[in-house]
């Protein structure tokens, strides 16, 4: 019997091992084609983007490039009633989106919209809120469609990166160590 039990464990950790493997195939295949890699924000500064974005009941707040969707899954645990909406185009964050997202909605009811698309092609019209935290060539690139579609007063929130062209309407220091990321947080107003 303990022979059965070593061997059927063998094959459960090959087949663990080659899901695994699967999952970095994908995670490095899809990162490798993508603008921004996946670096997801710190959960320590989570709390900082919350008070910064200062997101109402009414807001549509959109997270560029969502990754797993954290600013988005920890925001709306404050204001549930709000339009969250991720997009994120890199296949193994997204599925952590999806994941998080069916969870999210089992244990607060809350819906979180996962999109599998690119956020230049996204139309960002109906937003009041967008989360960044791109390379400043992608947030330089995307200047040009967010001064074309986003409203007047649409507030845009971005750690580390800033826009070339564009000059925020406030900037915090986080006063984080020099050899950690995210260390600033830029406010533009549209």
């Amino acid at each position: 019997m303990s022979l059965f039990l070593l061997y059927a464990l063998n094959w459960f950790l090959v087949i663990i091992l080659f899901i695994v493997l699967v999952l970095l195939v994908i995670w490095m295949v899809t990162g490798y084609r993508a603008k921004v890699p996946f670096v997801p924000v710190p959960n320590s500064i989570l709390k900082d983007i919350y008070q910064l974005m200062k997101v109402r009941e009414d807001s549509v707040v959109y997270d560029l490039g969502c990754g797993d969707g954290r600013v988005l899954f920890y925001i709306s645990h404050f204001v549930p009633k709000a339009r969250y909406i991720g997009i994120e185009n890199v296949t193994f964050p997204l599925i952590l989106a999806h994941l998080r997202a069916w969870w999210h909605r089992k244990i607060t009811g809350t819906q979180i919209e996962i999109l599998n698309q690119d956020f230049f092609k996204q139309d960002l019209s109906n937003a009041t809120h967008i989360f960044t935290y791109l390379y400043p060539n992608v947030m330089d690139d995307l200047l040009p469609k967010l001064e074309k579609e986003l409203k007047p007063g649409t507030k845009l929130v971005s750690v580390t990166f800033k826009f070339t062209l564009k000059q925020p309407s406030q900037e915090f220091d986080l006063k984080r160590s020099k050899y950690k990321l995210a260390r600033k947080i830029y406010i533009y107003e549209f």
